[in-house]
């Protein structure tokens, strides 16, 4: 009734059912391995062990700012509800505990409790030692003695609120750049200044221009002599000219700004260097 292909497929269906059958047989009859009892005492010892150094370092007390104990910490160090009620009451009219006998006078622990736990007492340094610490005086209410800013050191520059170490460096370095400053506005370009800050560094420093400094004339000045312009570089001291030479020389400063990639937005600091007369 079934053809070979049939035949086959019911050939190897008896014998994997056949396989199965004796992979059950020899689980079900195999015998079990005997269970050995070993000795744990020595693993039960190692857990004590370790199960009292949980229990000290639960119960070590570190220092603390009696201040600021929590109804946790309070029931940790064996305060009653009371006393914790008492030391809430009084810091939350805004009044402070500055030695030990305040904590025994507000709360009103026992003796035996305040000698065992006020060793871990720890007051701020202004408390415990009031001399040490120095008035701050707000920046706005410091004397400021103003000095030239291009003989100004990073730790002078970063005594400025607002400037740190990063920006102090980047003030120095196009200080470098500009082979000094000529104007405190030339300050302002630096990357990261704000304009806050920008008050503050008008209030401790200015800008002394180099001794016979003065403008060159746009229109007159040689290739060379526009090249030493912070600002200018090889294309664009070579555009400059060429325009010029076009226009017979610039007429004000709208044309000047139209040369080939000329900074435009930085015309107000070229312009400290430049003149067209």
């Amino acid at each position: 009734m079934f053809n070979r292909k049939q035949q086959r497929g019911i050939f190897v269906l008896l014998i994997l059912l056949v396989i199965s059958f004796a992979v059950y047989a020899y689980a079900v009859t195999r015998p079990l391995e005997k269970l050995v009892v070993e000795d744990v005492s020595v693993f039960q010892s190692q857990i004590d062990s370790l199960k009292l150094v949980a229990s000290q370092k639960r119960n070590k007390i570190y220092p603390f700012n009696p201040n600021y104990i929590t109804d946790y910490r309070g029931y940790a160090l064996g305060l009653s509800e009371e006393e914790l009620a008492r030391l809430h009451r009084f810091r939350e009219s805004d009044k402070w505990i500055n030695s030990k006998q305040d904590f025994q006078k507000v709360t009103g622990v026992t003796d035996q409790w305040l000698d065992s736990i006020s060793p871990y007492f720890k007051f701020p340094e202004w408390v415990t030692n009031p001399k040490k610490q120095k008035t701050f005086v707000p920046f706005k209410d410091r004397k400021v003695v103003a000095k030239d800013i291009n003989s100004a050191s990073q730790d002078e520059l970063k005594a400025v609120y607002g400037i740190g170490p990063a920006l102090s460096g980047r003030i120095i370095k196009e200080r470098e750049f500009l082979n000094g400053f000529i104007h405190i506005k030339q300050v302002r370009g630096v990357y990261g200044l704000t304009d806050s800050t920008m008050i503050q560094v008008k209030k401790h420093f200015y800008v002394t221009k180099p001794k016979g400094f003065q403008k060159m004339a746009l229109n007159t000045a040689t290739r060379d002599e526009l090249l030493t312009i912070p600002y200018f570089n090889d294309y664009l001291v070579d555009q400059l000219i060429k325009q010029r030479t076009l226009r017979d020389g610039f007429a004000n400063w709208d044309k000047v700004v139209l040369t080939s990639r000329f900074p435009e937005e930085k015309l107000e600091l070229i312009q400290l260097y430049l003149t067209l007369d």
